[in-house]
């Protein structure tokens, strides 16, 4: 099977499973930008989301146990896995999660935490996206040097993660609606085409009242540069802070 944009996605996932620490938020953006222009991927994580809790399944996969220590137990089911990392790469990629303490916090008891995180997310995240499109797993080799640095990094207090209003809500399902009536008329072209499935499952999903998968959403509207529906794509981000 030859799918140009999911080729492009697995190499910007083959480059950050390979990269060094340094580099790897540079990386977590090349591949989310990559995702965003690949609408079959699109869609099927659409479909992963909508049957997911973000803050449930986060809860169980990043734990501290009865001794204080941390440590990420991934959820087995394969949609869970999709969508947990999704949100998670998004999480990072908006700030809301402070990436060297993160991968610090939850991996590595036992070696180099970077690449638990990359063999426990993202190897498992390339790979159900690669199966489900015909292509091969990665038998990308063992890192080396990618232990994080313990003062490269100043870290930012966490953002508060605060719950989206109801009306906050009514108003990103209302314009997504807005912007599919544009679109009905306008020149078809790639954007628009991966904008109106994102919009589709922006106002499928608004009744689960889930503020992350409305972000990651909305996230992956913005990056499609839609230009038929500038302004309202401007607008919903505006109300979400995206």
């Amino acid at each position: 099977m030859e799918n140009k944009q999911v080729e492009n996605f697995l190499n910007a996932a083959d480059e950050l499973i390979g990269c060094k620490f340094l580099v790897a938020e540079y990386k977590i953006q090349k591949l989310l930008q990559a995702l965003a222009n690949a609408d079959e991927i699109v869609s099927l994580v659409g479909e992963c989301l909508e049957q997911f809790n973000r803050d449930r399944e986060f809860a169980k996969a990043f734990i501290q146990d009865g001794s204080g220590e941390f440590y990420c137990n991934m959820p087995e089911e394969e949609y869970k896995i999709i969508a947990l990392v999704f949100c998670t790469l998004i999480d990072i990629e908006n700030k809301k999660i402070d990436f060297t303490d993160f991968v610090k916090r939850f991996f590595g008891k036992d070696g180099n935490a970077f690449e638990e995180f990359i063999d426990k997310m993202i190897k498992p995240f390339r790979n159900l996206i690669a199966e489900a499109f015909g292509y091969k797993k990665t038998e990308v080799s063992d890192l080396e040097n990618n232990e994080i640095p313990e003062s490269d990094y100043i870290n930012d207090e966490e953002e508060e993660d605060e719950e989206l209003s109801e009306d906050a809500f009514l108003r990103t399902q209302k314009i997504a609606v807005q912007i599919l009536s544009e679109l009905e008329y306008a020149k078809t072209d790639k954007n628009a085409s991966l904008a109106k499935i994102i919009c589709h499952s922006i106002i499928k999903t608004t009744s689960l009242r889930d503020s992350e998968v409305t972000y990651s959403l909305a996230f992956a509207l913005k990056m499609c540069k839609l230009k038929q529906a500038k302004f309202l794509v401007k607008e919903m981000c505006d109300i979400l802070d995206v």
